[in-house]
């Protein structure tokens, strides 16, 4: 019984099995099956994820496959014909002692030497005979002709009673059989029939060379085939992988594959990396201009000159009423988060009727409605938002005086005409707008606008308008400041057309929308 174990040799690890007292080699782990298995398992994944061309990769894939198909298959065939040329020469060399026994057993018996002599030089003639000889029941030789067997020969093979050997000496190469011969149930002697196996040998060759050749040919039209067939699958992941390129995505995944697949990996996580930004940026910029203008500028061509588009649309201004005075009466953090309060309702109001925010300027918001996107109603919308954005204000009002905040008044102005719209500014610096005598009309027109009230220009209540006429007041031509000539506006009755077209409706979903 072991009670200690000895140490090893300084620097070399120990293993021992599962039953702890046998020492394993560190040679035997790596001959394995599991470790075979495994190191096959890594070198394979280290070839295709390897930087080799994906079409040669997969030619030798698909070579080494055809080869091992088509080299399996000629081995199993080699065998079969093997078997079949022995089984067949086994039954000819049978046929041949069954008939020498045949004939030899009556003259055996009566110890006809001639006649038995005669028999055997008769078949000795044969090409595949090179011998025979008849021997009585005591060993002892009657009759003979050609080649003996040698004596003392190696381990025999029975073949449904017959004792089957091979030989060779010199150029012979034999296999002998012999066997009892049998007259009327009695055994009278032994029959020994050698034949040559050359003849039998030499076809088996022929067989085995067309056979190899059949299969060698079979092979190489295989691997051209796989080669041809590997190059025409590869050959779109190769265009994919040199588009990638194009896109800067050059280097594959770390840690993934390093040829052409791997690269088609890269360019589709190039482009969904893209996308991404794409998105984060789209979403970033509709953060300071209308989703329509974000949209627009990122589908349009930065390298594209400066230039606008002429269209038909309407400009609608809004500003607060003193807010010069607030501002002076006002911490500027209570400034901003009032105009954010206001502007945020303001802006859902444009958007519920088709309308775009252009800008923010200070205390006033513009409004464009049927720019960028062309709108046939344009002027009823832009009517109807500057009804709304009143309506807000008197809404917000209310709540903001239950808190004890101050109320404030706008003052909204509305044109309706031709403008130039796009991008504007500098080719380092842009921005997309509208510009034209329109948007100056909608301008002056704010500023003219008693405080809660709308005023529009004569053009803009002909192209469309909420409610009835009657609740339009001509307040004649006016002078606007900077035009020459004289415009005629009208001031909206703005509680009574609200009243008129149910706006309240509109305003507690805006109102559910916003946080106030």
């Amino acid at each position: 019984m072991r009670h200690a174990l000895l140490l090893p040799a300084i620097g070399r690890p120990l293993a021992f099995d599962r039953h702890g007292m046998n020492e394993i080699s560190p040679t035997a782990n790596r001959d394995h099956p599991a470790a075979r298995s495994s190191l096959a398992h890594r070198l394979w994944m280290r070839f295709q994820n390897s930087s080799v061309p994906l079409g040669l990769k997969w030619s030798l894939s698909i070579a080494a496959l055809i080869v091992g198909a088509m080299g399996v298959l000629g081995f199993h065939l080699i065998q079969q014909q093997e078997l079949a040329f022995r089984d067949q020469a086994d039954r000819f060399s049978e046929v041949i002692v069954q008939q020498l026994l045949r004939v030899s057993g009556e003259p055996l018996m009566a110890s006809d030497s001639l006649s038995l002599q005669l028999l055997l030089q008769r078949h000795a003639q044969s090409t595949l005979i090179l011998g025979a000889a008849l021997s009585d029941a005591d060993g002892k030789v009657q009759a003979d002709a050609g080649i003996s067997p040698p004596a003392g020969d190696a381990e025999n093979t029975a073949i449904d009673g017959i004792v089957a050997w091979e030989w060779e000496r010199g150029d012979y190469l034999a296999v002998s059989y012999r066997s009892p011969v049998v007259y009327q149930d009695v055994t009278a002697g032994y029959l020994t029939v050698s034949i040559d196996r050359r003849p039998l040998e030499a076809g088996l060759r022929e067989t085995f060379r067309f056979l190899i050749v059949s299969t060698a040919l079979l092979i190489g039209i295989g691997v051209v085939f796989a080669f041809v067939l590997a190059y025409r699958l590869s050959r779109p992941i190769e265009r994919l992988a040199r588009a990638g390129e194009a896109l800067g995505a050059r280097q594959p995944i770390q840690g993934e594959r390093r040829d052409e697949i791997g690269q088609v990996l890269e360019t589709f996580q190039h482009l969904a990396d893209g996308y991404r930004q794409k998105n984060h940026a789209e979403a970033a910029l509709s953060r300071y201009v209308s989703p329509q203008v974000a949209q627009y500028v990122l589908a349009d061509d930065p390298t594209r000159p400066l230039s606008g588009r002429r269209m038909t649309g309407s400009v609608l201004f809004c500003d607060i009423v003193g807010f010069t005075t607030l501002s002076e009466t006002s911490d500027p953090e209570q400034v901003a988060e009032l105009l954010n309060h206001y502007f945020g309702y303001f802006a859902l109001a444009a958007e519920s009727c088709n309308g775009t925010v252009d800008k923010f300027i200070g205390d006033a918001i513009m409004v464009l409605f049927g720019v960028p996107q062309e709108d046939p109603h344009h002027a009823l919308h832009a009517l109807t938002c500057g009804i709304l954005i009143q309506q807000l204000t008197q809404r917000i009002n209310q709540r903001r005086g239950i808190l004890g905040e101050a109320a404030i008044q706008l003052r909204v102005g509305i044109s309706s005409g031709a403008m130039m719209a796009g991008n504007l500014g500098s080719p380092a610096r842009m921005q997309y707008t509208v510009v034209g005598d329109t948007v100056n009309v909608a301008a002056r027109l704010c500023t003219m606008a008693e405080p809660g009230g709308v005023m529009l220009s004569e053009d803009s209540l002909a192209q469309g308008h909420p409610g009835s006429m009657a609740h339009y007041q001509p307040l004649g031509a006016a002078q606007l400041r900077g035009r020459a000539e004289k415009h005629e506006v009208r001031a909206m009755d703005v509680n009574a057309i609200a009243h008129e077209i149910n706006a309240d409706r509109l305003i507690e979903e805006i109102l559910a929308d916003g946080v106030i």
